[in-house]
């Protein structure tokens, strides 16, 4: 029990330095949301150069012409530049002379490339055809074959020559099915848009009609490129990590009210505690007993063979206690005296305090024979007992006990108590007088 009239600390519950930090911390994430929102466009892009492929994938092919077997060369040993001829007097509809960067692990398995949205193209060109072809060969297996490479669906966009003078970036969405390869391999009209899902060759190609002469193309950049992370993806991010300190935030607020909870109710009993306990003595006081005794009124009666007993107890000439020791003993005395009690009493007793040496005990229940021996040795305790050096006169008491009749209210119990008391002290004092029914 803790001593009343002790220090009680003070918790607040309005916390304001902790709603000070939530606050900023608030400022701080809408912040830091608006910057991510605004650096999206910040996160670096994924590149895929296609021209980066090792020498061996990277292939030249043309078509044969009369007089002239290559129609194609590589001009130079890292095999980035390439001329194709186209004679004079040509007239070859089927005339095809590409540079091929074929991608993936092996036939049929080749590179997803469906998540990107835009190709950068950088070529050089010496020449003066009106356009080029940018290709992208799809395997798909319920229209393609390993045996067939034509087979595979030739997504391609067209790209005129004069808008080569710079770098092109070009949207994937601007691939279209080659007409000629649909009507050829009969593709029905739900397959026949641009797929990018498992590109096996990306490439550049001449078309007919070519111009007749010599063609020079100097392959620098095929690179696809996509965002590090989709808008949406980001932005879910984003508001993912807001939905989780949410639930912190929550979590925290929920485990800082049950701590405050937990800390008010100690508080509460510790005003409770000071509100109805001696400070002195830490037995209660007649605010506490007339608090128990309103709540013992709305309880049943004892049981049967047991009935309520009050001992009203005073120690006998406590004032030559005082005079001759001092009052800082006296109060060690009503310590001890207290202490002493409540270890002769049951948990269920109470031990109040009333009013300076004078001490009352309520029974609650008790069988009406053992009152007189309990009372006795309540007395012959505090007779027997060393109160320790600083008290040279002996302590004892005199106490007077009445058990509560049928209906009796309590200043009638302890009108009939008290007189008992005085009628002991009348009688020479450290003796106990049981007072007579109402």
């Amino acid at each position: 029990m803790t001593p009343a009239g002790a220090d009680v600390p003070l918790t607040s519950t309005s916390q304001p330095g902790q709603r000070k930090r939530a606050a900023l911390a608030l400022l701080g994430g809408v912040a830091l949301t608006l910057a991510a929102i605004a650096g999206y466009d910040l996160i670096p892009p994924v590149r895929f150069d296609v021209t980066r492929v090792p020498k061996e994938a990277t292939v030249l092919s043309f078509t044969p012409l009369p007089g002239l077997d290559r129609t194609g060369e590589w001009l130079d040993d890292d095999r980035r530049q390439l001329r194709c001829h186209y004679p004079p007097g040509t007239n070859e509809p089927l005339y095809y002379c590409a540079v091929n960067y074929f991608l993936g692990s092996g036939p049929g398995q080749g590179v997803d490339l469906s998540a990107y949205t835009h190709v950068e193209v950088k070529v050089v060109y010496k020449g003066d055809v009106p356009k080029l072809r940018l290709f992208a060969r799809h395997f798909d297996p319920r229209y393609s074959t390993v045996e067939d490479t034509n087979s595979t669906k030739y997504n391609a966009v067209f790209l005129p020559t004069q808008d080569l003078r710079t770098p092109l970036t070009l949207d994937v969405d601007e691939f279209t099915v080659a007409e000629w390869w649909r009507l050829t391999y009969k593709l029905p009209r739900e397959l026949a848009h641009a797929e990018l899902g498992n590109v096996v060759t990306v490439g550049l190609d001449f078309s007919y009609p070519m111009t007749e002469g010599a063609h020079d193309l100097e392959v620098q950049e095929i690179t696809f490129v996509r965002p590090g992370l989709s808008r949406e993806t980001w932005y879910l991010g984003i508001l993912g990590v807001w939905l989780a300190g949410i639930v912190l935030y929550a979590l925290l607020q929920l485990r800082t009210y049950r701590a405050e909870r937990r800390s008010l109710q100690k508080e509460a009993e510790r005003y409770r505690t000071r509100a109805t306990t001696d400070p002195l003595t830490l037995a209660l006081n007649r605010h506490g007993f007339e608090q128990r005794w309103a709540r013992l009124q709305g309880h049943a009666i004892p049981e049967p063979g047991q009935m309520r007993a009050l001992l009203v107890l005073d120690i006998d000439h406590f004032k030559r206690i005082n005079d001759s020791c001092g009052h800082d003993i006296g109060d060690r005395v009503l310590q001890e005296l207290a202490g002493l009690l409540r270890r002769q009493l049951r948990s269920s007793d109470w031990l109040v305090r009333w009013g300076g040496e004078e001490f009352v005990i309520l029974l609650p229940g008790v069988q009406a024979d053992d009152v007189a021996g309990l009372a006795e040795g309540l007395r012959s305790a505090v007779e027997t007992h060393g109160f320790g050096h600083g008290v040279p006169v002996p302590v004892t008491v005199s106490v007077g006990v009445a058990l509560q009749a049928p209906g009796e209210d309590f200043e009638a119990l302890f009108k009939r108590a008290d007189e008992a008391l005085y009628q002991a002290k009348r009688e020479g004092r450290n003796r106990v007088v049981i007072a007579d029914g109402p």
